[in-house]
């Protein structure tokens, strides 16, 4: 990894303890890709420098009901940096039926993470894919940018934050090329020092980035919602949201974290032990994606739990179902909605006169 130049991207993946495999790599200053099953790259990746591609489209914040005050949470999936999993399974085949292939897909709000940025270099068809067969409640987060720790980045190199602003820099282009505003990071802590620095230098790199989404390595939810502030290249302040829940199977010891009933109480919970001079509430929940449950419905949390060797041939299923399962439970005050309408309400909480004028001159 020290051999390597900083910023190379590492084709394949090193197997062995996930976290030690990927620190590896971050410390160097050099990007995970997660590519060890990716199929004809050569072929898919030539010409993209110069190639077009069907951008998605943006939500608008002109339509937000402001009049809506009711407390809200998004949901998003876990895992969307892995470029394996977007060239493939992800959208189709039985494994894709977890997912995007779901018949149940767009009856809710739901941020679909992904690797956008390098996909528009190795696979654009995919984003081709992606941007024709969404439904109007389908929404994209750019995750990283590649598998890295900000928070870590480069530690070993002499100039660790020159490099970060460079690889944030890159990663921005790309994803105004694919129409995406939102990025998330996996970090090691989300409240450290480096982790905060990190978040400055990213977002001072871009323009028009509506938020970051952080979800810390262990716990994901280890965050609580807390909300930190940075600012972008323009001086404009961007929100960097922590998750305050996890849908993870065998997790119920945790809190905020367990089986979709588990965490629908939790969401409820806190909406109610909330002060109303501090309402609405509005969070985000990761849904960890190779976690299986079962249907169960009732007051029980921790039947939804099951064995996960096996669980698909079992009726277990992963992914959007147990999303659905847990908005299900949720009351009628608490509403779900997607990753950029989260990012513009707590925009509005925050500065409500910057953000009306952003509204003003938002443009898709």
């Amino acid at each position: 990894m020290k051999w390597l130049e900083p910023l190379s991207p590492i084709l394949g993946w090193n197997g062995g303890d996930e976290f030690k495999a990927t620190r590896m790599s971050t410390v160097c200053g050099d990007i995970q890709t997660a590519t060890d099953w990716a199929m004809n790259l050569p072929a898919l990746m030539a010409g993209t420098e110069k190639g077009t591609f069907t951008r998605p489209r943006r939500f608008d914040p002109r339509k937000i009901d402001w009049n809506d005050r009711r407390s809200a949470v998004c949901f998003v999936d876990s895992d969307g940096d892995n470029v394996d999993f977007a060239e493939g399974s992800f959208f189709r085949g039985n494994e894709g039926k977890s997912y995007w292939g779901n018949p149940d897909r767009g009856k809710i709000p739901f941020g679909w993470s992904c690797c956008f940025a390098h996909l528009s270099q190795l696979c654009p068809e995919a984003i081709e894919y992606a941007a024709a067969t969404r439904t109007a409640n389908d929404w994209f987060v750019e995750l990283g940018g590649g598998y890295y720790y900000p928070d870590l980045f480069g530690m070993d190199r002499t100039n660790r934050w020159e490099l970060l602003a460079t690889h944030a820099r890159r990663t921005w282009e790309w994803m105004k090329k694919s129409n995406t505003h939102i990025i998330g990071f996996d970090v090691a802590k989300f409240d450290s020092p480096d982790a905060l620095k990190a978040y400055a230098v990213i977002a001072g790199q871009t323009d028009a980035l509506l938020a970051i989404l952080v979800f810390q390595y262990y716990p994901y939810e280890g965050g609580g919602g807390k909300t930190f502030w940075v600012k972008d290249r323009n001086g404009i302040d961007v929100p960097v949201i922590s998750a305050r829940y996890s849908l993870w199977e065998h997790a119920n010891e945790r809190a905020r974290a367990g089986t979709p009933a588990k965490i629908s109480r939790e969401i409820r919970q806190t909406v109610q032990q909330t002060p109303p001079a501090e309402l609405p509430r509005y969070d985000w929940a990761i849904a960890h994606a190779w976690s299986w449950f079962r249907n169960a419905p009732g007051t029980n949390e921790d039947v939804e739990n099951m064995p996960q060797e096996d669980a698909g041939v079992h009726g277990g299923q992963r992914g959007y179902a147990p999303v659905l399962w847990c908005a299900g439970r949720l009351p009628d005050n608490i509403r779900m909605i997607g990753p950029e309408e989260l990012a513009w309400r707590i925009r509005m909480q925050h500065n409500p006169s910057q953000t009306r004028k952003l509204m003003q001159d938002w443009r898709d």
